[in-house]
């Protein structure tokens, strides 16, 4: 080949991986613009803070025991749900988990009717999380103790709901063992079945000493993940302690509660009431 004609060659050649250097140096731009500070790109970013948003509602709901702090809790992850172009499963169990507040709210509060709506649609929610990822322990378990509230909705049908919160209390312990929520969800769960019936503070105590300790551990790095329940877990801990009549143990659970988190209204109510 001729000299000149190779250099043209190589001068086209040069031209064309300069305009291809070119091209991605704006694609490159254009990402970067597109993504916030931490590397995330910006909707995602902007995901999680509403996420976190979102749970920030919840946690003020349950520290002053508020179902209008519930009820914009629910939105706020309903919103956050429909963004999404497939239901993925935490979101799904985010708006679970806010249905899990409010029919615990409205069981307590004698609204049989909006108890019952709230446990019904808190099923849904997670049996469909629980359906988008087979492995989601703490789907099945948070399934498995509304299943127990339903037992406080319909007696008539206790044995049998009741071995069914059982069976996914148990799927969910199996799934994910080492997880902090499941154990305290079925510590609380088992304060409130008869011993005849496997509950009763001896194994609640077991249960929920367990959650405590592997939230000691806890460090959950990703903010889509749930990180909930420390501040309960110490504060049932104490009010299995009291059903002992160990009213010293159960102080100092309480006091735990609080300075992990000193809004919580529970663990200050139970603290006002031990020092009566």
């Amino acid at each position: 080949m001729p000299i000149n004609a190779l250099s043209r060659r190589n001068a086209g050649g040069l031209k064309n991986r300069i305009l291809a250097a070119a091209a991605l140096g704006v694609l490159a731009a254009l990402a970067f613009a597109a993504r916030g500070p931490s590397g995330h790109a910006a909707g995602q970013d902007a995901l999680v803070q509403d996420l976190q948003a979102a749970r920030k509602t919840l946690q003020a709901g349950m520290d002053a025991w508020d179902p209008n702090k519930f009820l914009a809790a629910r939105d706020q992850f309903l919103g956050l749900l429909v963004r999404q172009k497939e239901p993925g499963p935490l979101y799904l169990y985010y708006v679970g988990l806010a249905d899990f507040r409010l029919a615990s709210y409205y069981l307590a509060s004698g609204k049989t009717a909006e108890a019952a709506r709230f446990t019904s649609e808190g099923e849904q929610y997670l049996e469909k999380a629980t359906q988008a990822d087979p492995r989601f322990g703490e789907a099945f378990a948070l399934y498995g103790y509304l299943l127990g509230v339903e037992v406080a909705l319909h007696p008539d049908r206790a044995m049998e709901l009741g071995m069914k919160s059982f069976e996914f209390l148990n799927r969910g312990l199996a799934l994910e063992p080492e997880n902090p929520r499941i154990q305290y969800l079925n510590g609380s769960y088992l304060m409130y079945v008869p011993e005849a019936y496997g509950g009763g503070a001896d194994r609640a105590l077991e249960s929920l000493a367990k959650a405590v300790a592997l939230f000691e551990k806890e460090a959950v790095k990703d903010p889509l993940r749930p990180s909930w329940g420390k501040d309960e877990a110490l504060t049932y801990l104490g009010m299995a302690y009291i059903k002992k009549n160990e009213a010293e143990r159960a102080r100092e659970c309480f006091r735990k509660a609080l300075a992990v988190n000193p809004a919580f209204g529970l663990a200050k109510s139970e603290l006002a009431n031990i020092d009566k």
